[in-house]
């Protein structure tokens, strides 16, 4: 009894001096979620994804606002346009040798938005407003993997931080430096031979509320701007267990010094939950020079966007043990509040209309060691989590082509584009850049009033060391994302 009572008194105390820390010390601050927040958005509408994105050149409806605003003076009517979406992301991950596969789809309104052209004097210089909704970035994702380890456990990975976890369920003890005897570290006798599984599901987005303008001050040279207002949430569900399957961890092993009742481990589980919810103000401006309707060229500058970040972290867990023992993890939800500053975002294009054949592409350039963290974050954590981007990103160069044949006198269109996007890891293999496919059907009436898109898109890439452990073994992932999108627009006067 005295035993179990000591026990309880560890873990209590355990509990209240460590739990304000285990977000950032187990599976805390992420610099990941600065990389998917900074990176470039793929889905706007079903013209534009069949282009390959190569759309700065070339828009009139609402999605030029979020690529090259001054295309907006393109347009000569009254422009509404709508989309919708499907995204299949399937996932093969290999671990330890060992196969797994899983899949998610998940189903979006992608944009709702209007253009409104006027013409300002009798030589037909357009300025042009736009406004409405898009779901630029989709961030469903889904991890599976199994294995045997006969190396290394999660449980040493979790005690080696430090954090209330391991202690709480009986599966590490702390280690006092024998001379000063001051705490000095976690300690866990279940550092191998468990057989292990976990999961990672991802869900949410960013949508984007965004108003621009288009004006064209010279003959053939149009300017744009447009104000963008992100926000969006994202929910990470992560889970993983051990298991001693071999029975290495018998009867006659405790992982509790000095009490019987932790002998004979069996299994533990954990499920860690980070739920965010973010938004953010940036502003993009742009430029286009038409050679009469035959060469097109322009660019814009996406400014940093500053997202405020609510995050709020979920722990639940157990273990149990061959003697009828069960422990429940009991830590309250972590809330944090702080920033993340993306890069800046330069990008250049070109477009050549030839009768019936168009065809474009374009490069941005991102510098993602410019992801900055900020806000309510304490100095010493800030500054480390600033210098491992510093050291981990590098600068990118994204490419982005396309081209439309438009069959004569039939309204119909036929359409394919590449899109390249290096991975912004320093140390990445050019396997994980990610290769996007694009192709698409249009069809629309005799003026272009009425007008409808297709689009099917296949994204592959690879990618290693999910953020399961730094001491984890490296679980390879080979990643296909399928989306189909179909898009609707009405241009009247």
């Amino acid at each position: 009894m005295k035993k179990i009572l000591f026990i309880i008194c560890v873990i209590f105390l355990n509990l209240v001096l460590s739990s304000t820390a285990v977000a950032q010390n187990y599976l805390g601050y992420n610099d990941r979620y600065a990389e998917i927040l900074s990176e470039r958005g793929l889905s706007y509408d079903a013209w534009s994804m069949s282009m390959g994105n190569a759309y700065s050149t070339l828009g009139n409806s609402y999605t030029a606002t979020l690529f090259n605003p001054a295309t907006l003076a393109l347009a000569d009517k009254v422009t509404f346009t709508t989309s919708v979406g499907l995204n299949l992301y399937r996932n093969t991950t290999n671990y330890l040798s060992n196969e797994t596969n899983s899949d998610k789809t998940q189903t979006n309104l992608n944009q709702f938005g209007l253009v409104y052209p006027i013409k300002m004097d009798s030589a037909g210089r357009t300025f042009a407003f736009s406004f409405g909704y898009n779901h630029s970035k989709d961030f469903n994702k889904i991890i599976k993997f199994e294995a045997f380890n006969p190396d290394n456990s999660f449980i040493k990975e979790i005690s080696s931080t430090k954090s209330a976890v391991s202690r709480q369920l009986l599966l590490s003890y702390p280690y006092y430096d024998p001379n000063t005897g001051e705490f000095f570290e976690e300690r866990t006798i279940l550092d191998n031979n468990l057989k292990q599984s976990g999961s990672l599901i991802n869900e949410g987005g960013i949508n984007n509320w965004s108003a621009g303008a288009s004006f064209e001050f010279a003959a053939n040279v149009f300017f744009g701007a447009s104000i963008n207002y992100a926000v969006g949430t994202i929910i990470s569900n992560r889970e993983f267990s051990e298991t001693d399957v071999n029975d290495v961890y018998s009867t006659n092993i405790v992982t509790f010094p000095d009490s019987s009742l932790t002998a004979g481990f069996e299994s533990f589980y954990l499920n860690d939950v980070v739920e965010w919810s973010y938004n953010g103000w940036d502003a993009r401006f742009g430029l286009l020079y038409k050679f009469f309707n035959f060469i097109s060229l322009g660019g814009s500058v996406k400014l940093p966007t500053t997202y405020v970040i609510q995050e709020d972290h979920y722990f639940n867990g157990n273990s149990s043990f061959s003697t009828g023992l069960k422990r429940e993890l009991d830590i309250p939800v972590i809330s944090s509040k702080y920033n993340i500053t993306s890069p800046f975002e330069f990008t250049a294009a070109a477009a050549v209309n030839l009768f019936f054949v168009t065809a474009a592409a374009e490069v941005s350039y991102i510098d993602y060691t410019q992801m900055r963290f900020s806000g309510d974050i304490d100095v010493p954590t800030t500054a480390a989590l600033n210098k491992n981007i510093l050291e981990k990103y590098r600068q990118v160069i994204s490419l982005r082509s396309g081209a439309e044949f438009r069959l004569p006198f039939t309204g119909l269109s036929a359409r394919a584009g590449f899109m390249y996007n290096p991975s912004p890891l320093a140390d990445a293999a050019k396997e994980d850049a990610k290769k996007i496919l694009n192709a698409g059907l249009g069809i629309s009436s005799g003026e272009g009033d009425l007008e409808f898109n297709i689009t099917y898109s296949r994204c592959w890439w690879t990618q290693s060391g999910e953020e399961f452990g730094t001491n984890a073994p490296t679980i390879d992932q080979s990643i296909k994302v399928d989306n189909i999108m179909a898009s609707f627009t009405v241009r009247f006067n």
